[in-house]
């Protein structure tokens, strides 16, 4: 490995050649985030700012954004490839709804619903947070948002997959380097103030800009390498490899802050490939691994020992394999019949072939060792980007904001040409020179005239410009630019005068909505990315069983445990693996399952529709509060309670009623006046042979 300046000049110099092809990108940045934040400057056909500023400004481009602002959050679903991993499949999935309603995806979501039609994307880092700990557990995701401008990616490369490195600018606190890597850049100043968002331009005492470098090291690892200015903080050559904190005293295992056994707090960092079982394992589903398992060599081999004392020899001239006699060491079984007790010697035993040499065979035992479990590694990067629209070449999609630029700015001065017309415009009153008049707004003012020529002289002159050839422009560039992004009036709850009917009026904003699918894809296609991601990490980081709450198919709650170890197999050479066969997608019902009120409305159309039984039957009616009760419905819990009472007592009632029928035809069947079918026979051959 190079020495840690030289290796800071290398990725110093990476990162300054990779942010000088990323400077246009950032420079476009900040002029979309002052359009959609309503700025006032007007740009000139050349591209440079106008010295004169818009008065009134029709954001059109903040509007656009927020029509578009869904705020339902992907769900995973996770697809086994072979019919035995389907509980596997499962317990991975309910693990992850877990996760989701753990971090704070809605904020997440919230922002990045903003930022990405605004930059044309955005970026979520993911991270295992070791200082994170509950009940039993210790070491948890974290999830970051990431603005674009946060991200520096290789030149020329537009996929994240396909880089050899990335880089991620944060601001942090002093204290905290400190706290996590143990140097000290107290006397560091901030690199990049615009990190912390649009017009943070003055730096900050307390912050500092720390770089991360992401980089595929020689091996197809991924490592990482943090600086600050020129500060080295990390130098990881594989920083997905398992680390652990060892106590430098006592050597127990700790979370590198304090040991919970001696108190101490300096520790030390140690690679772990393998994890060694101390004790047979059995996990939560019920997979058994043995504590201990044959040894293997470094070509994968099995390793055998000879066993003392029991060598086999064959006699090539008799055809005979001759063993050693039995001895009271060797074994405890009797002779066999008819043989006495001859310390060492042969005893002969055929065996087919001829014409073979003498040899001897050695008996041989497995060599046994500690089973060796190798600790799962990622081996991707952590970032997952995000695309608005898809652009061949580009790292981030196509922009909203950029698709509008020129329909924006067009509105911004024709605002401002019509706000000068307007209030520029007013009323001349004209009156005798002679007269000295104060025009108030009081009212029954008197003035004094000499004669009715005089009256003549007050004129009102209205000076007020014509504006509508001025605003119907306005309004046909404001459609065109909704018309660009395929934004209707229908799709933002406006009235849409198209619309004649309310069918029309749904169909409208179903056009919209097929318009902006793409952008629906790429947000899927971007949480679809972060479910593998987030599933990987937990197989390679999450220790101890964590607790799973899901819900069957009756919508009850099951509480259930996810083990990593679950996920393990065995090849065919007895290798330890980890499982990752299963294809990841987001669940295309759950916004609908999200909508409450559209779920009732469904239910209850159901419902009427006979599709869950007669709807007047005790039995249907509990089947359909049973499933509003599972979909939140207010008070449904007391009324599926109330009509199962009333449907027990309705089959308690059936119960006695056809107790009591059935008696009374029992008594029916026994009394001597009723004829059998059994008698009948009988009678009629008595009579016949009369």
């Amino acid at each position: 490995m190079e020495k840690k300046n030289n290796r800071l000049d290398h990725w110093q110099e990476r990162y300054r050649l990779s942010a000088a092809a990323y400077a246009d990108e950032k420079e476009r940045m900040q002029r979309r985030e002052d359009i959609v934040d309503g700025s006032h400057v007007i740009m000139t056909p050349d591209g440079t700012a106008s010295k004169k500023s818009a008065t009134h400004v029709r954001n059109v481009a903040f509007e656009v954004v927020e029509s578009q602002v869904d705020s339902n959050i992907p769900q995973p679903k996770v697809t086994a490839v072979r019919e035995e991993d389907e509980p596997l499949a499962k317990i991975a999935e309910d693990m992850l709804r877990n996760l989701l309603d753990r971090l704070p995806m809605e904020r997440i979501n919230d922002e990045a619903e903003r930022i990405t039609p605004t930059q044309g994307g955005m970026a979520l880092l993911l991270e295992w947070f070791t200082q994170a700990r509950g009940r039993g557990w210790m070491g948890d995701l974290k999830l970051t948002l990431l603005h674009p401008r946060k991200v520096v990616p290789q030149d020329g490369i537009d996929q994240v997959a396909d880089m050899d490195y990335l880089f991620v600018d944060e601001y942090v606190t002093k204290k905290q380097v400190k706290r996590r890597f143990g140097v000290d850049v107290s006397n560091e100043n901030e690199e990049d103030p615009e990190l912390r968002g649009a017009g943070a331009n003055s730096t900050s005492d307390e912050l500092v800009t720390l770089h991360t470098a992401y980089y595929r090291n020689d091996k197809g690892g991924v490592g990482r390498f943090r600086w600050v200015n020129d500060v080295v903080c990390e130098d990881l050559e594989d920083y997905q490899t398992r680390r652990v904190q060892v106590c430098a005293k006592c050597g127990a295992v700790g979370d590198g802050v304090q040991c919970p056994y001696c108190g101490s707090k300096r520790f030390t960092e140690e690679l772990q490939e393998y994890e060694e079982l101390a004790e047979d394992l059995t996990t939560a589903m019920g997979t058994k691994i043995p504590a201990m398992s044959q040894a293997r060599d470094e070509n994968g081999q099995p390793v055998f020992r000879d066993m003392p004392g029991n060598q086999l020899y064959w006699n090539a001239e008799n055809s005979e394999l001759l063993t050693p006699f039995p001895t009271p060491t060797q074994t405890s079984g009797a002779f066999a019949e008819g043989e006495e007790e001859q310390g060492s010697g042969m005893r002969p035993g055929r065996m087919a072939g001829a014409n073979v040499a003498d040899f001897a065979l050695t008996r041989q035992e497995p060599v046994m060792e500690p089973t060796k479990i190798p600790y799962y590694k990622p081996d991707v990067f952590p970032v997952v980007l995000r695309k608005n629209v898809s652009k061949s070449g580009r790292f981030l999609g196509g922009s909203d904001i950029d698709a509008i630029e020129d329909q924006q700015n067009t509105l911004n001065k024709l605002s401002t040409k019509i706000n000068r017309k307007v209030l520029g415009g007013g009323s001349i009153i004209t009156k005798k020179k002679s007269m000295n008049l104060t025009v108030t707004d009081e009212d029954n003012v008197v003035v004094e005239v000499d004669g009715p020529a005089d009256i003549e002289c007050f004129q009102v002159r209205n000076t007020q410009v014509d504006v509508n050839s001025d605003l119907a422009l306005r309004a046909m560039i404001y459609e065109e630019a909704k018309e660009t992004i395929g934004i209707t009036d229908s799709f933002q709850g406006r009235k849409d005068p198209t619309a004649t009917s309310g069918k029309a009026k749904e169909f409208a904003a179903a056009q919209a909505a097929g318009r902006l699918e793409s952008k629906r894809t790429m947000k899927n296609a971007q949480y679809q990315d972060l479910f593998e991601l987030m599933f990987k990490f937990l197989l390679a980081y999450c220790d101890e069983p964590r607790p799973v709450v899901a819900y069957n198919e009756q919508g009850q709650k099951e509480y259930k445990l996810f083990d990593r170890h679950d996920f393990l197999y065995q090849d065919e050479a007895g290798n330890w693996l980890y499982n990752t066969d299963f294809l990841f997608s987001c669940d295309t019902s759950a916004p609908l399952a999200s909508n409450r009120e559209a779920m009732w409305q469904e239910t209850r159309m159901n419902f009427q529709q006979g599709a869950f039984g007669v709807p007047t039957e005790l039995a249907t009616l509990v089947r359909f509060w049973t499933i509003m009760e599972q979909l939140h419905y207010p008070t449904a819990a007391q009324m599926k309670k109330d009509l199962q009472k009333e449907l027990e007592q309705q089959r308690e009632q059936q119960a006695v009623q056809a107790a009591m029928a059935g008696g009374a035809v029992g008594d029916m069947g026994g009394s001597p006046g009723v004829q059998t079918a059994a008698e009948t026979p009988m009678q009629g051959g008595q009579q016949s042979g009369l």
